[in-house]
């Protein structure tokens, strides 16, 4: 089984789904997050309170997409953010 690190890090090289595509943001607080994790630097106090910020409204976001890729894309990003945090805590 892959380690975790390696699922972030190919969760993060993936194609985004053209809805995903879309509205992508660079740089987003998810990705901040997730990119921190994957090099191996520390998730400090802050960093960890941003991931928790970014899996509570993920949920929402699940909620508004329209495809079925988008929502599969956010629901393994949820996954991830959930399985990080708990490394963390």
């Amino acid at each position: 089984m892959k380690s975790l690190e390696q699922r972030v890090r190919d969760f993060l090289n993936r194609p985004l789904p053209d809805e995903v595509a879309l509205h992508y943001e660079p740089d987003s607080l998810t990705e901040v997050f997730l990119n921190t994790f994957v090099q191996g630097q520390p998730l400090d106090a802050a960093l960890v309170q941003m991931g928790k910020i970014c899996l509570s409204q993920m949920d929402q976001t699940i909620a508004q997409v329209s495809t079925e890729p988008a929502r599969e894309y956010f629901i393994e990003c949820r996954k991830l953010l959930t399985e990080v945090l708990q490394t963390v805590m």
